[in-house]
Order: structure tokens, then sequence, then C-alpha cells
């Protein structure tokens, strides 16, 4: 942020050059996310057939849809990471909003302490001094410079501080709080050009959050209908996140809710054109080839990933089992990966064995062209 300040000098074109930069940053993992959504839903009614064969074995339905996931080379949790890092841009941004004498103007931390003991009888009362001091410094120095003068700050100082250009269309101050235009009670309310622009903010910022989630539902919908109708909960909350929006820029300074409309804005440009270019037949094409170029290593490690949930799942029906675990584990025993063996119970044993004998049908029917049906199969053991 400092840096784009730097070669724009305005703080408003600097927050939105900067929300562009995160953006770009970011890109690659919005495509990521854009596949992820497509192959998921291309796997959809596979997902819904597993759900209803392993309705009551919960345990089981989750290693059924790890294995699937594994198969087709998907990450389910792909298109929480751009979320994530955007979360930890937000966080950045707010530190940077609040205290702009540290890192925008670049003032020494001795320094600001000394401007701030020479404010404070300024702010003598005022609660939120104590909390964001930079933002009410900035704006008394440059109201009042021949105060802190008197008080012994350096021109220098003085001078940095006031030509820090922190207003947005050259009257909003981007350090105020829209909250604090209603401090004297509704009544009190001066329609003036920086309040009217200061309550603006955080109504065009929950109003952008809205269209955001309204589309991206809208898409979801076309891309995936079946997952779409059971995240029911999920979208309350998504249509919940723009009145907090709202509520947070009121309460807090401007500049955080200036960041979430350049954000949203950016945003929808961004998912209007990823729509545009990566459709639906397109992004299943490019799964595709990332299917084939990853088949062999994958088929490789499902084995291994394999005979490690099963040394899991073991080693918690050790604990559970207690000191039965020494009577009925002395059935059976095989070697995993590394050559080491591994004790079985007889139940153990069982469906390791069907497990193989599972996965060695599935890789004949691929080989030849067939379908391969898990549940005839487990008739077909139990005819055995």
């Amino acid at each position: 942020m400092w840096l784009v300040y730097k070669i724009v000098n305005n703080y408003g074109i600097a927050i939105l050059l900067f929300t562009l930069l995160v953006r770009i940053v970011l890109f690659p993992l919005s495509v990521n996310q854009q596949k992820s959504m497509a192959a998921t839903s291309a796997i959809q009614p596979k997902l819904d057939k597993l759900k209803k064969q392993y309705a009551n074995n919960p345990n089981r339905l989750q290693e059924e849809q790890m294995k699937l996931y594994s198969e087709e080379n998907i990450n389910p949790m792909a298109s929480c990471l751009p979320l994530v890092l955007q979360l930890v841009f937000l966080y950045g941004v707010f530190d940077v909003i609040y205290r702009p004498l540290t890192h925008i103007v670049r003032l020494g931390k001795d320094v600001i302490t000394n401007i701030t003991e020479v404010a404070a009888p300024l702010f003598e009362g005022v609660k939120a001094f104590s909390s964001r001091p930079e933002l009410y410094l900035v704006k008394s120095i440059q109201e009042n410079p021949s105060y802190y003068l008197e008080h012994g700050i350096s021109q220098d100082v003085i001078d940095a501080v006031s030509g820090f250009n922190n207003k947005l269309f050259g009257f909003i101050d981007l350090g105020a709080v829209p909250q604090s235009v209603f401090s004297g009670g509704a009544g009190s309310f001066d329609f003036t050009a920086e309040n009217l622009g200061l309550v603006m903010i955080p109504v065009i910022a929950g109003l952008l959050q809205l269209v955001t989630t309204i589309y991206s539902n809208v898409k979801q919908k076309k891309l995936n209908p079946e997952a779409a109708a059971s995240m029911g909960s999920m979208n309350l909350m998504m249509y919940a996140f723009p009145v907090m929006s709202i509520w947070i820029s009121f309460t807090a300074a401007a500049g955080l809710g200036y960041y979430w409309i350049c954000s949203s804005l950016v945003g929808i440009i961004q998912m209007v054109v990823l729509n545009k270019i990566y459709t639906p037949e397109y992004v299943q094409k490019l799964v595709e080839k990332d299917r084939e170029k990853n088949k062999n290593r994958k088929r490789s490690g499902l084995m291994q990933k394999y005979n490690e949930l099963m040394q899991q799942q073991m080693a918690q029906n050790a604990q559970s089992e207690g000191g039965r675990s020494d009577m009925i584990r002395t059935s059976a025993t095989v070697k995993d990966d590394d050559g080491k063996e591994i004790k079985m119970s007889n139940s153990q044993m069982k469906e390791y064995e069907r497990k193989i004998i599972a996965e060695a049908r599935r890789r004949q029917a691929e080989k030849y062209g067939d379908v391969y049906d898990e549940n005839e199969s487990d008739d077909m053991d139990k005819k055995g």
C-alpha cells in the first residue's frame, strides 16, 4: 500500500490499485476454484449415490467420498483458499487504515508516541482516541499544525503528515468513522457533502456484497442445481454477510468500507470475465486434461493412501477396544508400503481383502471399458 501511495500520492486511488493487485495475485486460485466447482458438479451424481448407499454409515461415507475425490483428482477445499487469503489481506488493510502514520507516512514509533502525548490534552474524554490515535492525529495536525509546532513537533514531521492525501474525491476523509456523523443524534445530522459521502460508503459496500452473493448463487444453481439446493443454511449465512458489512463499515474507519467497495467491484468484474471465458464446457475440458496428466501418479498413490487410512483406523480401534485388543489382533498380519508388519483382527482382515478385491475389479473394468458397480461386487463377495 505504501509503495502504491508513493507512486500516485492519493490514498483513495492507492486503495483501489492495491485491490487490483490483490485480485491479480489471487487470479490463478480463482481459476482453480472455477475448475474445482465444475469438476465437483461433474461427479455430483456419484456423490449422491454414495450418500444414499452409506446413509447409515457416516464413517464409510466419508472414506468413500475421500476415495472418489482422490480418483477424480479433485481438492474439495480449493474453493475455500481464495476466501481465506482475502481475509488475510483484509486484516492487513485494516491495520494500514488504522495506522497511516506508521505504514503510509512512515514515521518512527518514538515520533508517533511523542505526537500522541502532545495531542492527549486535545482529546481528553474521547474514548476512541486510545484505540485509534493515528486517525485523530492526522486530522488534528492537518487542521491545527501551529499547535504541534508550538509544542516541539518538528516542521518536517508536520509537513509529512499535512501532505498525506487521505481524502476520497477531495472531500471524504477515509480516516473518519461514518457512525460519527450521528454522534449528536439523528436530528443533528448535517447534510454536507462529506457526511453524505461517509454514510453512502457503508450502504454501497453492503449493496455490492449483496450483488456478489446473488450473482454467485445464480451461477452455482446453473452449474450444480442439486448442490445449490442442499446449501440452504450456507446461503442464509451468505445473505447475512452484506448486513454485517454495512454494520462493520459504519463502525470502522471509512477507508475499510471503501476497500470493500473496491474489492467487490473488482470481484464482480472478475467473476463475469471468468464465467464468460471459463464456461462449464471449457472448464470440463481443462479438468479432463488435468485428470489425464495426473492419471498414473494418482493411481500409484491410491493404495498408499488406503494403507495409511487403514493404519489410522486400526489405531483407533485398538484404543477403543482397550484390554480386549490383545485377544483379537493375533489372527493375521499384512505389510505396509515400508515393509512393516501390521496385525489385524479377522474382521479387519476381511475388510482389507474386500477393499483390495474391489479395487482390482474396478481397475479391470476400466481396462476393458466396462462399468464397475460396487454394489454388484459386494453381492458377489457375499455369495462367495
